[in-house]
């Protein structure tokens, strides 16, 4: 019974990695209003946690966000919530 449990938790792990990457890619494309593949600051206004988490994502400091640093920064283990910050 203990190892039914364990292989669901481990399926259901498995699952939602790649959800939380979706989601991040889903986040990105909305935020990217003028679609030119990075996020600048103005256009991270629309999500709170993307504005709070900003200068820590962007890696090379130019500015934006490529969506490589988006994926980094909100991919896996931190998600950028729905609410808006304006």
């Amino acid at each position: 019974m203990k190892r039914i449990a364990v292989l669901g938790l481990a399926m259901a792990v498995s699952v939602a990695a790649p959800a939380l990457a979706q989601d991040a890619a889903l986040v990105f494309a909305a935020l990217d209003a003028n679609k030119d593949g990075k996020i600048t600051q103005a256009e991270a206004q629309k999500n709170a946690a993307v504005v709070q988490m900003f200068g820590q994502a962007d890696k090379n400091k130019d500015g934006s966000l490529s969506k490589d640093e988006f994926q980094a920064a909100f991919g896996s283990e931190q998600r950028p919530a729905g609410g808006g910050a304006k």
